[in-house]
């Protein structure tokens, strides 16, 4: 036996919410439901069959009898408190409950998380990062100052940041005495050791 206060923990605290798979109390996050048995298939379609689903990961029975079932797609997480009807066992017309006027800004939003992972899964797009005019010179600086370090000439650099047609357009129009000028804010970086800071 552990000693006290060593016990395991209930999650691991170096996984994310999603990774975890924590159930919460009943007190908290938790979106609450009444389920009713349909006595023969509805087609006006109310009953639905819960463990059917997109992204139900648990359903769990407390002792009183109360159903937690834990939904996790899209990037999203919601626990729904469900009580009456076995929803495991057959389809059921769920019915939410806001318990309160106060309470309907917090139902809205876990509403919003429910529709969000019922619906289709998404893909994600990977966006590149938001370059300001501000980071892009200290972007085309770093890279002037390793270009040179390495034996590039400010035109090779110009290729890198810029492409050849680009460089080739606007070589003789400024874009040398800029690329000077990258290499010359990238040194005053390097002697303000901003090799350091990033590491």
């Amino acid at each position: 036996m552990q000693k006290r206060g060593r016990s395991v923990a209930f999650a691991d605290p170096f996984l994310t919410a999603l990774e975890a798979q924590h159930v919460w109390l009943p007190s908290t996050a938790c979106l609450s439901a009444i389920a009713e048995g349909a006595p023969e298939p509805s087609a006006d379609d109310v009953c639905v069959s819960v463990a059917a689903l997109p992204g139900v990961q648990h359903v769990l029975v407390d002792t009183p009898g109360r159903q937690h079932v834990v939904l996790r797609a899209n990037g999203a997480v919601l626990q729904l408190l469900v009580q009456g009807a076995d929803i495991a066992a057959a389809p059921v017309a769920i019915t939410f409950l806001v318990r309160g006027l106060a309470a309907i800004a917090e139902a809205a939003a876990q509403l919003a998380t429910l529709r969000r992972i019922l619906s289709p899964t998404r893909q994600c797009v990977v966006t590149g990062p938001r370059w300001t005019a501000a980071t892009l010179k200290l972007r085309d600086a770093l890279v002037a100052v390793d270009g040179r370090a390495a034996g590039a000439s400010y035109r090779e650099i110009a290729v890198v940041l810029h492409g050849d047609a680009y460089v080739e357009r606007n070589w003789k129009t400024g874009l040398k005495a800029r690329m000077r000028r990258h290499f010359a804010r990238g040194l005053e970086f390097s002697s303000g050791r901003y090799r350091e800071l990033l590491r």
